[in-house]
């Protein structure tokens, strides 16, 4: 977890109402879900220099804070509380906290909300990401979107932030499974 100067997740007061949340942002455009992750000799593909942070602001940057505290929380299967969580139980969680209703389940979650187009640029932190452990298994797991490849999830190891980054091995994992997001709030 990247908590050094750079920030990845600093939410600050300001006179605004709500809270607002400044992400460093830096990432291959045009990365699509469902790929390989690799160029053609399979060494890791070029990515472009980082890019200005973006500001969000209001329910997505409160939804993310959210999910980032429950970080450390143990999986339970079906669980939907602080003692422990699934994966749509957290997604369902982070956002009911802050009255946005999500079904219970990954498969139904996976149709709430608006279809994001499947590139990494198009994802905003709050976005629900989309995995399947297999070509035409449907959506077998998901996560929430946070900023600079990140993702937060609840897997068998916990709540935990993981990568979609190709350089990644365990980020080249999630990338190769990704195969959709949604948008919650727009």
């Amino acid at each position: 977890e990247d908590r050094g100067p750079r920030g990845f997740w600093n939410p600050r007061n300001d006179a605004r109402k709500g809270v607002s949340a400044t992400l460093g942002v830096s990432f291959g455009l045009g990365r699509r879900a469902g790929g390989r992750g690799r160029g053609e000799n399979g060494a890791p593909p070029d990515l472009p220099p980082p890019q200005p942070p973006i500001t969000i602001s209001g329910n997505a940057a409160d939804v993310v804070q959210t999910a980032l505290e429950s970080l450390g929380t143990p999986y339970t299967w079906g669980g939907t509380a602080e003692n422990g969580f699934d994966c749509s139980g957290l997604i369902q969680y982070a956002y009911g906290q802050h009255g946005i209703r999500l079904p219970r389940m990954s498969r139904d979650q996976a149709r709430a909300g608006a279809e994001v187009t499947p590139l990494i640029d198009a994802l905003r932190p709050g976005d629900i990401l989309l995995f399947s452990a297999r070509p035409g298994a449907g959506v077998t797991h998901i996560g929430m979107y946070v900023g600079e490849l990140k993702f937060i999830h609840s897997s068998t190891r916990g709540v935990k932030l993981s990568r979609l980054d190709p350089q990644d091995p365990e980020g080249g994992y999630w990338l190769d499974r990704w195969v959709g997001a949604r948008r919650i709030i727009p």
